[in-house]
């Protein structure tokens, strides 16, 4: 007599089979979502602190507008059309710098020279841009700083979004003449 398997076990077997490999398939699926949302994070953190960085550092070694050519006499920064979404000022070059908010393109700018460049990369929309200013004119007679307030959303999916706000303070003392 040859042992053989019966209809029954076959399906028990293949249907016990089938449950184990879907489970291990959506536990592989749901892992590989984790692992590209822990990604699209760490790019969104990345960009994050470099924008910044650099805008840290611009503002934070901006100089006295002696002359009023790139903004009022005797003033540190100045929000151009009282918009605080935009922030202009003279930097260590001696040269006017603006940072703005640029709506159509949902970017952060740079102008410098008359050349608009974007800051933030096309996949990263920036939703919300502040620059307040504390201390910016001679009579005031507070030390310069400025509070930046910068939410970006990312175009992936899934779509993150990261909130922050620092301030940084001028380097300069800011001593009346």
């Amino acid at each position: 007599m040859k042992k053989a398997f019966t209809l029954i076990e076959l399906l028990v077997t293949i249907t016990i089979f089938s449950i184990v490999v879907t489970a291990f398939l959506n536990l592989f699926s749901s892992a590989f979502q984790e692992q590209r949302k822990n990604l699209i994070q760490a790019y969104l953190l990345n960009n994050a602190s470099y924008i910044t960085e650099y805008l840290s550092r611009a503002l934070r070694m901006a100089r006295k507008d002696m002359t009023g050519i790139c903004i009022g006499e005797k003033e540190n920064y100045q929000n151009p059309g009282g918009e605080i979404s935009r922030i202009k000022f003279l930097n260590d070059d001696e040269e006017c710098q603006e940072f703005f908010f640029d709506s159509t393109d949902e970017m952060l700018k740079i102008a410098r020279e008359g050349v608009s460049l974007p800051l933030t990369p096309s996949n990263i929309k920036v939703k919300n841009l502040k620059f307040e200013i504390l201390g910016a004119s001679q009579t005031d007679k507070l030390q310069p700083k400025v509070t930046i307030v910068l939410k970006l959303k990312t175009t992936s999916q899934p779509s993150l979004e990261l909130e922050f706000q620092t301030t940084v303070s001028q380097r300069q003392l800011d001593v009346q003449y």
